[in-house]
Formats: structure tokens, sequence, C-alpha cells
């Protein structure tokens, strides 16, 4: 059965970068349909809204989307994330010759931070801290009662226990993957469980219950601070870590840095019925119709695409034939040292396929 992928070509500088990796992806002629949706400063010039009626309707008739970078989180990307319920976000790291690491040994860094995607404190529960006076909040840690009188604002951060088992439950299966293809087999939590105690300490526990249902695989925990060090001093020693949303989001963010930085690394986001994959970079207006964006990351996402519906050997080959650029050090852009475009960038990946 033909699989439908929607394309969002995303805002700014994210079009350059989305185009012609569906350019590409299409050209391996696979049994991929992909289909474009008008989103963005595009579908607002003709429709009065970045996200029209028509874009979402074409989503929902899908189970599959690339998307490039988008500006508003409230959009597309925002129904996407929390209306398609995508709870698992997938931040590889993986290190080959000729990315400009700022390691000494870079050698040997290949891992994946599991970020739980729609809970935490990322759906943006907050308010006036007014508003928490009928709840008469006590402290565990500090035996006190919330002061309410001040002026201030709050957050609430939720984590609930089916999708916490979920998050780890896809962890789990990408590290046991991993292994049959010669990985270590080590899922490492990490949260701040010795300070939140409940919620955070909740998120440890139920990663422990999971990964202990997997004989194979070994467990590991950290706290979140000795994790964001532990990535710099030894990041050969990671497989697979499980992190809430906001801890995968910065720590996936500093593991980038590690192999050259966000236009190194691809996402994936999986829910039940529906996934997208793209660039964990922003949209970068500064750079937006110059033709020099750096597009690692959005063919590194197709090649994630590509083995989520199936097709291992033409993925490998995709990432194969877009590390052989940087091996070759010809046609690099500028964010890795070169003068090349990303067009010329693009091509150097095709001719290599």
């Amino acid at each position: 059965m033909t699989k439908r992928v929607c394309v969002v070509k995303g805002d700014d500088a994210a079009p350059e970068v989305v185009v012609p990796t569906v350019q590409i992806l299409e050209g391996m002629n696979l049994d991929i349909e992909f289909i474009r949706v008008e989103t963005g400063d595009e579908a607002l010039a003709r429709y009065g809204s970045s996200f029209p009626e028509s874009a979402k309707k074409t989503l929902d008739e899908a189970n599959y989307a690339i998307m490039g970078s988008t500006r508003d989180i409230r959009g597309v990307h925002g129904y996407l994330r929390w209306g398609k319920r995508c709870f698992a976000n997938v931040r590889p790291t993986k290190y080959v010759s000729g990315l400009r690491s700022p390691l000494k040994n870079p050698e040997g860094i290949d891992f994946i931070i599991l970020r739980e995607n729609i809970e935490g404190l990322y759906p943006g529960w907050e308010g006036d801290i007014a508003q928490l006076a009928p709840l008469k909040l006590k402290s565990d840690m500090l035996d006190v009662m919330l002061d309410t009188a001040p002026k201030g604002k709050f957050a609430v951060k939720v984590y609930t226990e089916a999708i916490t088992r979920e998050t780890c439950q896809v962890a789990c299966e990408l590290a046991m993957k991993r292994k049959a293809k010669g990985g270590r087999g080590i899922v490492t939590v990490s949260s701040k469980y010795n300070v939140l105690t409940q919620v955070d300490e909740m998120f440890r526990r139920i990663a422990e219950e999971t990964v202990r249902q997997y004989p194979e695989l070994t467990f590991n925990q950290l706290i979140i601070d000795n994790c964001a060090q532990q990535l710099v001093i030894n990041p050969q020693q990671f497989d697979v870590l499980i992190m809430g949303n906001q801890h995968g989001d910065i720590l996936a963010d500093e593991a980038s840095a590690l192999i050259g930085g966000l236009g190194m690394t691809p996402n994936a986001c999986l829910g039940k019925e529906f996934a997208y994959f793209g660039s964990v970079h922003g949209t970068a207006p500064d750079i937006a119709g110059q033709n020099i964006i750096n597009p690692t990351a959005m063919l590194l996402a197709g090649a994630m695409l590509l083995e989520h519906l199936g097709y291992e050997e033409e993925a490998s080959g995709l990432e194969a034939a877009v590390y052989k650029v940087y091996q070759d050090g010809k046609y690099l852009t500028r964010d890795q040292g070169g003068n090349a475009s990303t067009t010329q960038f693009g091509e150097a990946v095709r001719a290599n396929l």
C-alpha cells in the first residue's frame, strides 16, 4: 500500500532544506506519495490563516509528515505534536569522521535521547500565583504552605503514568533494535528525582520498571545535573537515554553541540497513529533566501522517515550518502567551515546515492 507523507515546508529558511530533501526522497522511486500542504506565510497570504482547515484536513488523511521548522508552536507544529499525540521525540546524536566536533576524541559517539514530548512544563499550564490560593499547597521539602500573596507567576509540571510508560517502552524498543545491530543495550533514565521526589521520581521509577521487562537490556540512572556533565566528559558511554520534556529538550541540544551543532541533528516525533520527521534547528530567518542553510539535519530526518516506513536499506544508503559529503570535505556549508551552497550540498548527496 502506498504510504502518504505530508510535506510541511515550514517558515523562513526551512523550505530551502525541506524541498530538496523531498526531491531526493522522490527520486528514490519508493512506494511513497508526498503530498504538499500550504501553511505558514504562504497560507496566510492565500487563506488568511497560517494553518488553514485545508491543511488540517490533508494531514488528517495521512499518517506521516516531514516538517520544516515553524515560527509558531500554536499552528501546524502544535497540531502535529499535541493534536496527533506524538509523545515520543527521538533525538539521535552520531559522530562520523569529517564532522566539526569541538571534542578532542569524539569517535564512538552514537546515542539517542528519547524525550517525552507532550507533557511536563511545555503544554503551558501557567498563570498568576494567586490562582493557586484555593489549593492550599504544601511543600514536601520545606514543610510550609505556599504563600500566594506575592505577585508572580506559576507553571505546572504534569506527567501521567500512561504517557511516561509508553515513552519508556519506545525507548526500550529502540535500545533492542540498536542492540540487534551491535549496540550496547543500555537504557539510562535521567531526571531531578533527588529533589522532585514525586513527579521526577515517578518518571525514574516507571523507566526502571519498564526496562526491567527487557532482560536483554541494562538499566542505568543519572540525576540530570550529572547527566549534563557526563554528556561532555564521556558521551561514548551512552546508548539510549530517557528524559522528560524540558530536560530532553535542553540536553539533546547540548548533545548536538558534540558533533557540530543543531544543523547536524534530525528528530522524529512518534505517536500511536501519526509520526512526523524534521530538523531540530529553528527557521533561521537571518539567512532565509541565501541558499546557505545546512540541509544535513533534514536529510537525516528523511532517512529516519524511510526507516520508520520499513525502507531500512534505503535509509542506510541515504545516511551514508550524507556522511560521505563530510568525509570528502569538498561541499561543506559555511557553518561547517566550507563555502558550498545548500543546493551544492544536496547535489553531492544525490551523487553519492
